[in-house]
Parts: C-alpha cells; sequence; structure tokens
C-alpha cells in the first residue's frame, strides 16, 4: 500500500482543513537527506509526537516534505511555531497538508484504498502538497527507508544518561563531531532553543554552543543529547566552562 500524499498547485478557492499531516517547502534540498530528516524531525518535535517524517527528492518535487504528527492539536502548534523558521538559510513555508497520510487514515479508522481513491479522483486535478503516487510512508509497504525517518531513528532514551555532564553553566561543548557538522547544522539545531546565542567550532569536531542563561542551556542538552547526527554518530552534550 503507498501513501496517499500528494503534490499539488495551491488554491486560494480551497480551504485546507486541519489535520494531523504538514506539507513543508522551500526546504534546501541540497543538504544531505539523512541529516534533512533528522533535523527536521528535531525542529518539530519540540511542539508534539511526530511519527514520520518523508522528504521528497524527486525532480519538480525537491525542496518539500512532509512531516505527521500524532493529532491535529500537535499539527496545529508545529505549524504556527515552525511556518517562517529560518532553516539551512530559508525560510520554511508550513501547510496542513490536503489529504492525511495513509498512516493517520488508518489510525482513525478512514483509509481508503489507492486505487478506491485514484477512481473516486480521477476526474479532478492533482493536489499540490500530493507526494508523487509511487511515494510511500515509512512503516507502508514498499517503502524506501531512505526517504523517512520515524522516531526510533532518533530515539534519545538509548543515550547513557550516567555520563557526567559536568556542573550547569551557560556553555555546552560537544566533541568527537562527523566531519560534516558545521557551525551552520550545529546553528539550526540549537537556535530552536530561547536564549541560544552562537556556536563556534574551534576546529573540526569541536563545539562550543553558548545561551544566554543557565536555564536555557539545561533545556537544549536535555532535548538534543543524544540526537543522531548520522546513523552511526550521535551528538554528545556536556556543560562547558563559563
Amino acid at each position: 500500500t503507498q501513501s496517499r500524499l500528494t503534490s499539488h498547485p495551491t488554491s486560494t478557492a480551497t480551504m485546507i482543513q486541519p489535520n494531523a499531516t504538514l506539507y513543508v517547502k522551500n526546504i534546501d534540498w541540497k543538504i544531505k537527506k539523512p541529516l534533512l530528516m533528522r533535523a527536521l524531525y528535531a525542529l518539530f518535535s519540540r511542539h508534539g509526537k511526530v511519527l514520520e517524517v518523508i522528504v521528497l527528492r524527486r525532480d519538480g518535487l525537491r525542496g518539500q516534505a512532509f512531516v505527521i504528527m500524532q493529532d491535529i492539536p500537535a499539527a496545529t502548534a508545529a505549524r504556527q511555531n515552525v511556518n517562517g523558521f529560518t532553516f539551512f538559510e530559508k525560510d520554511l513555508v508550513v501547510e496542513y497538508a490536503k489529504e492525511k497520510s495513509d498512516r493517520i487514515a488508518r489510525m482513525d479508522g478512514t483509509y481508503v484504498p489507492k486505487a478506491k481513491r485514484q477512481k473516486q479522483s480521477s476526474l479532478g486535478q492533482e493536489q499540490e502538497n500530493a507526494a508523487p503516487e509511487d511515494d510511500t510512508a515509512a512503516g507502508e509497504e514498499n517503502t524506501d527507508p531512505k526517504d523517512s525517518t520515524t522516531p526510533s531513528d532518533n530515539d534519545n532514551n538509548n543515550v547513557n544518561t550516567t555520563v557526567d555532564v559536568g556542573d550547569p553553566s551557560k556553555y555546552l561543548f560537544a566533541e568527537n563531531l562527523p566531519a560534516e557538522c558545521n557551525e551552520m547544522m550545529l546553528g539550526m539545531l540549537f537556535r530552536q532553543y530561547a536564549g541560544y546565542k552562537e556556536v563556534r567550532m574551534p576546529r573540526p569536531g569541536l563545539a562550543f554552543i553558548e545561551f544566554e542563561e543557565e536555564a536555557h542551556a539545561t533545556l537544549a542538552l536535555k532535548g538534543l543529547n543524544g540526537f543522531k547526527l548520522t546513523q552511526s554518530d550521535t551528538l554528545v552534550l556536556r556543560y562547558g566552562k563559563s
């Protein structure tokens, strides 16, 4: 079974009803897909549980993604807070998807098989926030796992919480970062948190993150410590010295 998400031209005459699936565009498609999916997951997770992130990279669909939240209130909060957010130097555009994802439809009992949907809409026009017909959501059959990420991909519960993170301060310290991790990427992750000031990388693999207050740094440490930067690299944070 395949996802019902499709890509569509926006029509001001069409009122899009709130739903748990969000359509995101104006993404810098040159960002590597694994990093992009994890960054979107981290960004939207601040506003509710993210069930899945689907990144579109086919011709004509680059720079677009779908984020499936657990419910409409979470999607609404994410849409209100993330729309216009500067993400890798581009301002995101976040809208409700015109159709809910198959995953949500199965959860709420409204799922209709693809063949039946195609028959019902055979005379209609293709929609804008609709993934192409051959796109599938993670967890569906015939899914390419490289196209999506799910909570298990960024489950921070496996982080060893017994590691000493040092004495609380307004600075965070990260080391052993992967080669592709730069100031722009780290800044995008940390600027989601109140009080963020800057990231400094004195050399590759090492970073200092400054916040206005200790409390701000603590929230960021709790939220991002253990975040998977790549399939094999995890962000490990400690407090830095003031």
